[in-house]
């Protein structure tokens, strides 16, 4: 080689990769960043959704763990139409309120009820079992909206709703 001809380096230089490492970073904060706030705004208002997500969150805990967890119905002492659950080591969790809308967790078959205003108003039970393998104990979600009723059962096997009872 002559000492006029032009050399060609391979590789890139400390201050070219340093400058894509930056870049890189950035990207990914604002990318991180933006996807918790949308995460936040995913947040579940309806109480029935509220609830159902709750469900299988324990069902995977319960998985998770290898152990059986016990979801309680906790009523609040101050509002009754406000109710919390709570599993696991001081875990809990408040239902979201929507006027006119009450979802509670009653038991597999109509044991306990009592009739208000002309209407079945069934007993809501006090705790649910989810077990390590994914099951459940059998029971039913009782959704009020304003005057309509329907009563949810939960298959066992998946924790997952069934098609609506029909309701008298």
């Amino acid at each position: 080689m002559s000492k006029g001809s032009t050399h060609l380096r391979g590789g890139f230089t400390l201050l070219e990769t340093l400058l894509v490492l930056g870049l890189i970073s950035m990207l990914a904060a604002v990318l991180i960043g933006g996807s918790a706030s949308l995460l936040k705004g995913t947040a579940r208002e309806d109480p029935e959704d509220a609830l159902l997500a709750l469900l299988q969150t324990v069902r995977r805990e319960a998985v998770a763990q290898g152990t059986t967890v016990i979801l309680k119905t906790v009523p609040d002492e101050e509002d009754p139409d406000v109710t919390h659950y709570t599993w696991g080591e001081n875990k809990i969790e408040r239902m979201p309120i929507l006027a006119g809308v009450k979802v509670k967790i009653v038991g597999p078959a109509v044991n306990a009820a009592i009739i208000l205003g002309g209407e079945m108003e069934e007993l809501p039970l006090a705790q649910i079992k989810f077990y390590p393998d994914g099951t459940c104990d059998r029971f039913r979600l009782e959704i009020s909206r304003s005057a309509a009723r329907r009563v949810l059962p939960i298959d066992p096997l998946t924790c997952a709703p069934l098609p609506a009872e029909k309701t008298p």
